[in-house]
């Protein structure tokens, strides 16, 4: 495993992921095109939030089980807590540092959120 930092635009949220970084997702559910997130899915002993537990807010909605993080000053989305595994991180690979070298080496999978019922029970099956 190879360590990894990242940060929000205003670097007030910085945090240092550990993880075999070889795939990432997009998801196309409401809230995941409108902030444009690549999602990389981290346990919580392999995250690390090292500055800005202050800085973040938190928003819900739907069934309030995913929780996702912002940054309150500069509105970047750095990291969620999703539905399909809320006791995860799913880090946003472009708020990595120097993300765009990882991307073209990265598998790109696709999580139909838009079903997402359907999606999770296929995810579930996997």
């Amino acid at each position: 495993m190879k360590k990894y930092s990242g940060s929000c635009h205003c670097q007030k949220v910085t945090f240092e992921i550990e993880t075999d970084l070889k795939t990432m997702s997009e998801c196309n559910c409401s809230i995941c095109t409108k902030k444009g997130a690549l999602h990389h899915p981290v346990s919580e002993e392999h995250f690390r939030l090292l500055t800005g537990s202050d800085a973040l807010t938190l928003y819900q909605f739907n069934t309030k089980t995913a929780k996702h993080y912002f940054c309150k000053h500069c509105g970047i989305h750095p990291f969620s807590m999703p539905r399909l595994a809320p006791e995860m991180y799913s880090v946003n690979i472009r708020c990595l540092d120097d993300y765009y070298t990882l991307l073209p080496v990265l598998e790109k999978r696709s999580f139909d959120g838009v079903n997402w019922e359907k999606s999770a029970a296929k995810f579930k099956k996997a």
